[in-house]
């Protein structure tokens, strides 16, 4: 069992809340195609509007503002339910880093830094499961990788602090991959969706099966016990971003709604209408150039809010 520093947080420093956003703001343009891809669960935004995008099966592309693309890298993945790469962080330095499960054995959860040059491994983290992997990945303001692991269909583990299970963690992108991640919340069913705001605060869409709460919910330590958002049934949160103006653009695998979530001082986060888009599936991000980036299960689209 792969196990955490007891005890252990990363240091972080808030600063000061923004304005509300307008309560109904304008339709969002409708999404225009920007390449074709099957399966883009892992999107991170490059300079000048460009996007890396992983999918699922393996494959690691960039495309241009205006819709060019180029292959990065290809990974050997283990592919089959909620497996196969799963997440993706690019640094000041343009170096990428994954998060996917990896093939044979005991199909592992891990974390390497894939490009340019040699593969690197980060961090060797526990076996995956069918479901409830987690495995989103993403800078911290501290310079440290921020990812989240799902409760790998053991609930009970996730409750338990020394384990990883649905655990929000911090990895040192330059350690070995014998590291034992800081902790920096827990008790989450699958926190795959999450993101770092422009405050330096941690948000997290957590996924849920059956019966249990999706929630919107605050997730680094200085967050403890900050009011969130139970999400109507039949979410499941698949992406989070960071908008500006203390606003997250949440995407859901089954509602397929792209939804716009306010962030407000001292209140729970809440949903705007109307949507951003109906057809989102996989991820979401924000581009450098103000456009929002999401997935479809077979095409990355663009649009301007």
């Amino acid at each position: 069992m792969v196990r955490i520093a007891a005890g252990a947080a990363v240091a972080l420093v808030l600063v000061g809340c923004g304005s509300p956003a307008l309560e109904r703001p304008e339709p969002a343009r409708s999404g225009r195609l920007l390449t074709r891809a099957t399966g883009a669960a892992a999107l991170v935004a490059l300079p000048r509007g460009g996007l890396r995008f992983g999918e699922l099966d393996g494959r690691i592309r960039d495309v241009t503002a205006a819709g060019s693309v180029r292959d990065v890298v290809r990974l050997r993945v283990a592919a089959g339910g909620q497996r196969g790469l799963l997440g993706l962080a690019v640094d000041a330095r343009g170096r990428t880093f994954a998060a996917y499960v990896t093939p044979g054995g005991r199909r592992r959860l891990v974390v390497a830094r894939v490009a340019p040059g040699p593969r690197r491994e980060v961090w060797r983290g526990p076996p995956s499961t069918d479901l409830a992997n987690g495995g989103h990945l993403a800078f911290a303001p501290d310079g440290r990788l921020t990812i989240g692991v799902g409760d790998l269909q053991d609930p009970a583990a996730a409750r338990r602090a020394n384990t990883v299970n649905g655990k929000l963690l911090a990895l040192d992108p330059g350690g070995r991959s014998g590291q034992r991640p800081r902790r920096l919340s827990g008790g989450w069913n699958n926190p795959f969706a999450f993101a770092w705001t422009p405050r330096r605060e941690l948000w997290v869409a957590d996924n849920a099966p059956g019966g249990r709460r999706e929630r919107v919910a605050r997730a680094d330590p200085r967050g403890r016990g900050a009011p969130r958002l139970e999400l109507s049934r039949h979410t499941a949160p698949s992406g989070l971003a960071a908008l500006g103006g203390a606003q997250l653009a949440l995407c859901g695998y089954v509602s397929h709604r792209l939804e716009r979530v306010v962030l407000e001082p001292g209140a729970a986060p809440r949903v705007v209408t109307p949507p951003l888009a109906t057809d989102c599936a996989l991820g979401v991000a924000r581009l450098t150039d103000g456009r929002i980036a999401y997935a479809t299960r077979r095409a990355i689209l663009v649009l301007r809010p």
